[in-house]
């Protein structure tokens, strides 16, 4: 999915940056580029030193309009390490602490220590609750579509989670290894490929003509830019390293040519084609040390 972040608008680029480090999604180039170019914060909120508990929690924004319920307000007697409060949800010290090392690990040139970036971190957080409370007072999260999304997301970190727990307690020896390698070998041999020049036409007795030609010494690649009907006529009927064919047949004919060779006439979806294999390559054994 691709989104489209507003050249002013900060703070939907926060919301995003932290919906992804919850999704785990790696693709933040876009968000990155955004945060370094970003305008300076016009939050008025001092925040306090990483040490020290933060200033109360600052107003949110004044074009959102969120629901008029005591749940939907923030707290201003906060105690403790909580340093913001939207109805049930708090955000503590450490808690903050964490997004910002999650925001450094996402974007490397974020600077934590930065009070005002820090500042409009917070106050996005808020602005994010805050549309989560109206969402709820709206019934949105009641909506169908919206629960199997969640639930399916929660399946996927589930997995995710099991996948790393048994990964963790995976233990393999180079003895082991050694002995899979050994007993499979077949599945590392280097894919065959093959180099092939082909001449189309309609005509089976035009191609005939046309292999007479190629076996009195005529150029092949020549004969298939004059010749040919196929798309790679214009390369001299180059098809460069193929490992899969149009058709069987074609395949059986090539796999059958000595490097150099050229076929005979064979009937195709396209028509009636010549074929030259001009090299090939792959088949080998990749050894052990290679890809243990």
């Amino acid at each position: 999915m691709r989104a489209v972040y507003p050249s002013q608008n900060l703070s939907i680029g926060l919301i995003f940056l932290f919906v992804l480090t919850l999704a785990g999604c790696e693709k933040l180039e876009t968000l990155k580029t955004y945060f370094q170019s970003r305008t300076k914060p016009v939050a008025k909120t001092i925040l306090a030193e990483p040490k020290a508990p933060l200033s109360p929690t600052p107003s949110p924004s004044a074009n959102l309009s969120p629901a008029k319920t005591e749940s939907s307000e923030m707290s201003t007697s906060l105690q403790g390490d909580v340093l913001a409060r939207v109805g049930d949800w708090t955000l503590t010290a450490p808690e903050f602490k964490e997004r910002l090392e999650a925001l450094k690990q996402m974007v490397p040139d974020y600077d934590p220590k930065d009070r005002e970036s820090n500042k409009l971190v917070l106050e996005e957080l808020i602005r994010q609750q805050l549309l989560v409370q109206e969402a709820i007072n709206k019934g949105l999260d009641q909506n169908k579509d919206l629960i199997d999304a969640v639930e399916e997301f929660r399946r996927t970190l589930l997995v995710r989670e099991m996948v790393t727990e048994i990964l963790e307690q995976v233990k393999v020896t180079e003895e082991d290894a050694k002995k899979y390698y050994d007993a499979n070998k077949q599945d590392f041999i280097s894919p065959i490929e093959w180099k092939v020049r082909e001449i189309i036409v309609d005509e089976e007795a035009k191609a005939k003509e046309i292999l007479i030609d190629l076996y009195k010494g005529i150029d092949f690649a020549e004969m298939a830019t004059n010749k040919s009907k196929s798309e790679t006529a214009q390369k001299g009927g180059d098809l460069g390293y193929v490992s899969q064919f149009p058709f069987p047949q074609m395949e059986s004919t090539v796999q059958a040519l000595e490097v150099g060779g050229v076929s005979g006439v064979v009937k195709g979806p396209a028509g009636y084609y010549i074929v030259k294999l001009e090299q090939n390559r792959g088949g080998e054994q990749k050894e052990y040390e290679e890809i243990k």
